[in-house]
């Protein structure tokens, strides 16, 4: 998970946590950029509102790129509704209350159980 506020990536950890799933957050969409290469995850959610980048922007590259273009990837952020029609042509975009059917939906497309890993 990308989220550059503390609280709202702990929140975001948690639900993800108790969804059964493991999370590695980041606050730079940089640092995550370094880990994908070596250990991508099973699912990506990013905020769009980054101070290095945008989180929108960052699905749209990765959707583009062969290696990571069908990594479920979702955007949770609480943008302006022209900005989050946007966004929807990479990745889904959902607010903090839908996070948890969103992983439910990661889990069973990959396989149900619960040792997969929202980010990291």
């Amino acid at each position: 998970m990308v989220d550059d506020d503390p609280s709202a990536l702990a929140l975001m950890c948690e639900i993800a946590e108790d969804a059964g799933w493991q999370c590695r957050g980041f606050t730079r969409p940089r640092a995550l950029n370094a880990r994908l290469e070596t250990h991508p995850p099973d699912v990506l959610i990013l905020d769009d509102d980054l101070p290095d980048g945008s989180g929108g922007d960052l699905a749209r590259e990765l959707r583009e790129d062969p290696s990571t273009a069908e990594m479920p990837v979702v955007v949770c952020t609480g943008a302006q509704p022209m900005r989050r029609a946007e966004i929807t042509s990479w990745a889904p975009v959902v607010g903090v209350e839908e996070l948890e059917r969103f992983l439910d939906a990661a889990a069973r497309k990959l396989g149900g159980g619960a040792d997969h890993r929202a980010a990291g």
